[in-house]
């Protein structure tokens, strides 16, 4: 059987791409509000993951949703204001990962977009390799 050049096709699929990165930090945190009792009322550490996920209509000129290198910035701010902190000390609520996210996509839009080609749609945290939250963005919201 012949196959076609799926780039030769005359009517490519139309459709959006996205890209993930991930980062790492080290950090504890407490959720008081759980009462006494509960384990994760007590301070404890993670090695939290984080992944930002950008999408684009169209891919740059060197075919990419957004360079790698240009989330540099996102890095830099994860290890120098929460690696190895206590999260309580450093972000003005307690720090579960759902919120932990918000703030990460907050922070995202505001000192990294419109830098950077792609847009920001989701920010994923896992705080033990079996488990994940995740924030997504409403960009009709921001529009």
């Amino acid at each position: 059987m012949i196959y076609r050049n799926p780039l030769a096709v005359d009517h490519p699929l139309a459709g959006r791409f996205s890209s993930g990165t991930r980062f790492t930090f080290e950090a504890a945190h407490q959720l008081p509000s759980l009462g006494p009792t509960h384990k994760r009322a007590r301070m404890h550490g993670h090695s939290y993951t984080v992944e930002v996920v950008l999408a684009a209509d169209r891919l740059t000129a060197h075919g990419f949703v957004t360079d790698i290198d240009d989330l540099t910035p996102f890095g830099k701010f994860l290890s120098e204001e929460l690696d190895h902190r206590v999260l309580d000390e450093v972000v003005p609520f307690e720090p579960t990962a759902e919120l932990l996210a918000q703030y990460l996509a907050t922070w995202f839009i505001t000192n990294m977009e419109p830098q950077i080609p792609g847009r920001l749609v989701a920010v994923r945290i896992s705080e033990t390799p079996g488990s994940w939250v995740s924030f997504e963005l409403d960009r009709a919201r921001y529009t």
